[in-house]
């Protein structure tokens, strides 16, 4: 397989003086602390205008599955260790990534 290199130059633009992915990464990076920074607010505000916390009825193990929420973790963890490896497979070139991304398939 050979290896075809794809030109490209990475100029500033006029505007802002910096290149327009740079300037994208940071928008959406502004716009990521915006949406959680809203989400944490909106839940202490929730929180604190509570008169009791939690409410009675709501939020207790029977409601929320724990054994089901931990296995879910567990396969997200095992997804994102297993896609690390694959990426690092790649760049040195050791093991088939495929293997690693069959592992974080299942």
């Amino acid at each position: 397989m050979s290896e075809t290199v794809i030109p490209y130059m990475v100029k500033p633009h006029p505007v802002t003086g910096i290149p327009n992915g740079k300037f994208g990464i940071w928008l959406f990076l502004a716009s990521e602390v915006m949406l959680f920074g809203a989400l944490f607010s909106s839940y202490v505000l929730i929180r604190t205008g509570m008169p009791h916390w939690p409410p009675e009825g709501g939020l207790s193990s029977e409601v929320l599955n724990v054994p089901l929420a931990t296995l879910n973790t567990a396969v997200l963890i095992t997804s994102s260790i297993t896609m690390v490896l694959a990426w690092a497979s790649c760049k040195m070139g050791s093991l088939p990534p495929s293997l690693w991304r069959s592992c974080s398939w299942w």
